[in-house]
């Protein structure tokens, strides 16, 4: 019982953490690391921040067998968010690597079949 609580209070904090991370980078970085984020740092932290929330969901316990739909709810929150957050780099930034519209292309993929395996199955399992 108390293994349970100790994994929700870590996956609940997880969350809070990057949803401070996406709403305000300079926060976490001056305390973690006593320097604003400038420039593609920004884009790193709020990042970070959507994969944070992601395992933060992923993590949150379970009383399903196999797989769990939290771990799907978690990949999919992931690559909706990274999806969303490159597509915003690409639009509204100059910070345009080689890879960008793969990572975007890739993340959008995943999330449609997160979203289908979610939408599709009321008990995962293997």
């Amino acid at each position: 019982m108390w293994q349970r609580s100790v994994v929700q209070t870590a996956a609940c904090f997880e969350i809070v953490v990057g949803a401070i991370f996406v709403t305000v980078p300079n926060v976490p970085c001056r305390l973690l690391f006593a320097v604003t984020p400038e420039g593609v740092a920004i884009l790193l932290s709020r990042f970070a921040g959507v994969a944070l929330i992601a395992l933060g969901i992923a993590c949150l316990p379970s009383m399903a067998t196999g797989l769990r739909r939290s771990a799907v709810l978690g990949l999919l929150v992931f690559n909706v968010g990274a999806t969303i957050f490159f597509v915003g780099v690409a639009f509204a930034s100059t910070f345009h690597g080689i890879m960008l519209w793969p990572g975007i292309i890739l993340h959008a993929v995943i999330a449609t079949a997160m979203l289908s395996l979610f939408l599709t199955t009321s008990e995962l399992s293997l």
